[in-house]
């Protein structure tokens, strides 16, 4: 008989699974094609073509690129400014509620998508393009002859060089910081890990900075005395998000994450999760938040 207030084994409850990555990372090898990795998925070459906007063309493949693989048909969508769960179910010919019920999506209404929130559009498709009127052919007329240009300065003054991108700058390292967190996405969580494939927290943070040239502290502890602090109003993407007390431990850091904006951070969330995106406004996350920093 088991002791009084102990669940014997065979009833306790079985945690529930973790919910499905809203897409697979794919790093681009010699001799891919879309069409080749559509059919090794099982997706339709569209929808990976639609997953991946950077792609121009079925053509644009680059060996070392890193491709959103969607886990079945339809849509990887990164929500926009002012994106209502509505609007984007109608641009795209589905239902709200298919949305909504997929699971990788954890949506629990229309109205808890943010910012920068990355979801899956199950079936949807990409809206055709409008056709534009072919404008009418003005009337000839004879040219104007072109002006002659006056000759160039012997000696022109210097141009001055473009400022390499900084951390500070949202357009710049910061940018890419949250954009190649977002490749990761999907990716579990394996204790010590830090790429391409697995992560651990830190190492989340350590592949991608050192992808973009710095050189970066392993854990999270030296990753938090490394940063610049920043206050939580000044965030911008590419900044270490800290967590502190997030288990027991002799440090007061113990887990960080990469700021995409929109109050999203993209972490490798905790041994048997993946690397998602979660919200600052999220109770637990909200609870344990210690600072925010930005990388020197």
């Amino acid at each position: 008989m088991a002791a009084a207030g102990v669940v014997p084994a065979e009833t306790q409850p079985t945690p529930a699974p973790p919910p499905p990555p809203v897409y697979l990372v794919y790093t681009v090898q010699d001799g891919d094609t879309i069409e080749g990795l559509a059919a090794r998925y099982g997706i339709s070459a569209s929808s990976l073509l639609w997953s991946n906007l950077q792609l121009e063309s079925a053509d644009s493949l680059v060996p070392g690129q890193y491709l959103r693989v969607p886990t079945s048909d339809g849509i990887v969508y990164d929500v926009r400014p002012g994106d209502t769960l509505s609007d984007i179910a109608a641009r795209f010919a589905v239902d709200v509620q298919a949305i909504i019920d997929f699971p990788g999506n954890n949506l629990a209404s229309a109205d808890s998508i943010a910012e920068d929130q990355t979801i899956f559009i199950p079936g949807g498709t990409m809206p055709a393009p409008a056709s534009t009127p072919t404008p009418e052919p003005a009337p000839a007329s004879t040219p104007t002859p072109e002006p002659t240009p006056a000759p160039a300065p012997t000696n022109p003054p210097p141009q001055p060089l473009p400022s390499p991108p900084s951390a500070s700058d949202p357009s710049g390292l910061g940018a890419q910081a949250a954009e190649l967190a977002r490749s990761r996405i999907g990716a579990p969580y394996v204790p010590g890990a830090a790429g391409p494939a697995a992560f651990d927290c830190s190492g989340l943070v350590f592949w991608v900075y050192s992808q973009l040239g710095l050189q970066v502290p392993r854990t999270a502890p030296q990753q938090f005395a490394w940063a610049t602090s920043v206050e939580p109003s000044q965030m911008q993407p590419g900044d270490l998000v800290f967590f502190e007390n997030t288990f027991s431990s002799s440090d007061r850091i113990t887990h960080v994450g990469i700021y995409v904006g929109g109050g999203m951070v993209v972490m490798a969330v905790d041994n048997g999760d993946i690397v998602r995106g979660v919200s600052l406004t999220e109770s637990y996350w909200s609870d344990h938040f210690a600072g925010a920093g930005r990388p020197p």
